[in-house]
């Protein structure tokens, strides 16, 4: 099972907590809200959500922390690469220019657009304070919950819904919570814009047309025109003038988060308050792991917590033991099958040689049974080769044959038969004297002797002289002699 992750967003009018736990039937969310003091600090902020999530009782394996995006600076920058250990690099001197106060104390997040394609890139970059950062982060360490395993904008987790709820194509979010707008875009399935402003609150007669304007403007930033497939939602609005100034001025009909059939539900039923909407969105990124919209890398990233250490070392030991001992497993059983099969082999080669050499004494061993087998063998080579006639093979007889039966096509051979002893041929001639040549090359050959003419017959009717040769190959002798 997945572990569970808790989103804690803390923002000066608000601090909303929900769990997120993916169980084999779906989510389940539990939510906790708390309204801070008008004087309270970044760590009061912090210490506050640590409190509501204990009081609440949401403990969790993970956490992820939300800041206002409100007090960041945002920009679009543009690389002329897109591997993400360069724009790193260059990420900070960047955006130094457009930063309020000294890059030193700032923490930097970046998402790639897909405003340009490679080899270069636009970036969203967020810049937020440093010292309040570090000020929650320590806050938090100091509660009975894990450390941060990532801190990001809200607005990271309004894109994050958004992309859920149109992973394709053109869509914009309008968020209104409290005296804060945020307006998001997204193009080709990719983030395109992030923003935030001050808004009148539910019920201001300018708030429709305000609110129209800048969703107007925002999509005004990166494209030319509303496309026409634009999806249009909306978080927290509950005023329909506000729909009908914004489908007057976008062209699209906006639809609430809540009411959409991706959009999660409680255990009792009811879909979750879309005031949760970035608490929801920055659980889903952290599951998915928010990547470079985390603000917690580098020298921020957070340290491993010794128990843990000492859990994963326990870990990775456990685990280097079993496969050490499967190996050893392993070695010894194909050692066990080879000396089984050598056994074997040993035994069937035994019975061979008892087999090819039954008269070998009985103490001998198989080693001495081979070695007698060699023996006899090359006693019987040599005797072979003593014994081999001079006559030749049945190859070079039948090419001594072919020579002496001449070119020219003269004489036609119609059977060669042949033996141990004797050789005979069945022929035919265009005249005598073709046959008298024939017989005098074959007994000139060393391998023929005693060549005779059994039978010769003229055939006028076919022009030719049928014969026959017989003859005695050298080297050996008739049974009868």
């Amino acid at each position: 099972m997945a572990p569970s992750v808790l989103s804690v967003v803390c923002r000066r009018d608000a601090v909303r907590l929900l769990r997120l736990s993916r169980m084999p039937g779906g989510m389940d969310i539990r939510l906790a809200e708390a309204m801070p003091g008008a004087d309270d600090t970044p760590a009061g902020l912090a210490r506050l959500a640590a409190q509501t999530a204990l009081g609440a009782g949401l403990g969790t394996e993970r956490l992820i922390l939300g800041l206002d995006g409100g007090e960041a600076t945002l920009r679009r920058l543009r690389f002329p690469f897109t591997t993400r250990s360069k724009i790193d690099l260059v990420l900070g001197p960047e955006l130094e220019p457009h930063l309020p106060v000294p890059l030193a104390e700032t923490a930097l997040s970046w998402v790639k657009t897909a405003l340009e394609p490679s080899p270069a890139v636009v970036a969203l970059v967020a810049a937020t304070p440093l010292m309040p950062l570090q000020d929650m982060l320590e806050a938090l360490s100091d509660a009975l919950l894990p450390a941060p395993g990532a801190a990001c904008l809200d607005l990271a987790g309004l894109d994050a819904v958004l992309e859920r709820l149109a992973p394709t194509g053109a869509a914009l979010l309008l968020s209104l919570d409290g005296a804060q707008a945020s307006c998001l875009c997204r193009l080709a399935g990719a983030p395109a814009i992030w923003r935030t402003f001050p808004a009148p609150t539910q019920g201001d007669p300018a708030l429709p047309d305000i609110l129209a304007r800048e969703a107007l403007l925002t999509l005004a930033a990166v494209a030319p025109s509303p496309p026409r497939d634009l999806r249009l939602f909306t978080v927290g609005i509950t005023d329909a003038s506000v729909a009908a100034a914004l489908d007057r001025a976008m062209g699209a009909t906006a639809h609430p988060v809540a009411a959409q059939p991706r959009w999660p539900k409680l255990a009792d039923g009811t879909a979750l308050p879309d005031r949760f909407a970035a608490a929801y969105g920055l659980a889903l990124l952290d599951a998915a792991d928010p990547g470079t919209r985390n603000f917690l890398r580098g020298d921020l990233a957070p340290v491993i917590a010794p128990a843990v250490k000492r859990r994963g070392l326990l870990l990775a030991g456990t685990a280097l033991a079993a496969v050490l001992l499967c190996a050893v497993g392993s070695l010894w059983f194909a050692y066990h099958r080879l000396d089984t099969a050598i056994e074997a082999a040993g035994h069937r080669t035994a019975a061979l040689v008892e087999q090819a050499a039954p008269d070998a004494g009985p103490g001998l061993t198989v080693t001495q049974k081979l070695s007698v087998l060699r023996g006899r063998m090359a006693a019987q080579a040599d005797a072979a080769k003593n014994s081999s006639d001079t006559s030749g093979s049945a190859i070079e007889l039948l090419a001594a044959i072919h020579q002496a039966l001449g070119p020219g096509g003269r004489t036609h051979v119609r059977r060669i038969s042949l033996d141990d002893r004797r050789a005979t041929i069945d022929a035919t001639a265009d005249d005598y004297n073709t046959v008298e040549e024939v017989k005098r090359r074959l007994s000139a050959s060393d391998l023929f002797t005693e060549v005779e003419i059994k039978g010769a017959k003229n055939v006028p009717e076919k022009k030719q002289v049928e014969f026959q040769l017989d003859m005695r190959l050298s080297g050996r002798r008739d049974s009868g002699a």
